[in-house]
């Protein structure tokens, strides 16, 4: 608890290094100037959604990475040309698609699909696992 209301005023050290470890998530989402960010986004995830793909790189990186869900809970994305960011489950519109829209999600070949590459798709039947409907003959 805080000195002011009679505690030791300790800091609780978890919670400290979970908003610092944020800030250093945020900087690489947002793609910061900085060397380690360059090196991150050009070695791992040229052509993938961090938060979509496998873990890769130290261990270090992993931990920082652990926290894209919590990161990504109290950010809304900006779309910019959509490559970091997934169609489905994303907040980058009103609403997270896969809750508003559950049957369509349902039907998603990927779903971790960028929205880049939903947009760069030749046709939108291409993205789903179309339903067999029989007709008669």
């Amino acid at each position: 608890m805080p000195k002011t209301k009679g505690g030791l005023g300790v800091l609780n050290l978890r919670l400290q290094n979970d908003a610092l470890l944020l800030k250093q998530l945020h900087k690489f989402y947002m793609k910061s100037d900085t060397p380690w960010v360059h090196l991150i986004w050009h070695k791992y995830y040229s052509n993938k959604v961090p938060h979509a793909a496998r873990e890769i790189g130290s261990f270090w990186w992993k931990d920082v990475l652990r926290l894209s869900t919590l990161y990504r809970g109290v950010a809304k994305c900006t779309l910019g040309n959509g490559s970091t960011i997934t169609f489905w489950n994303d907040l980058w519109s009103d609403n997270i698609l896969s809750y508003k829209y559950p049957r369509l999600f349902s039907f998603a070949i990927d779903p971790s699909i960028s929205v880049q590459n939903t947009i760069q798709a030749a046709d939108l039947a291409s993205l789903f696992n179309l339903p067999f409907i029989r007709t008669s003959i």
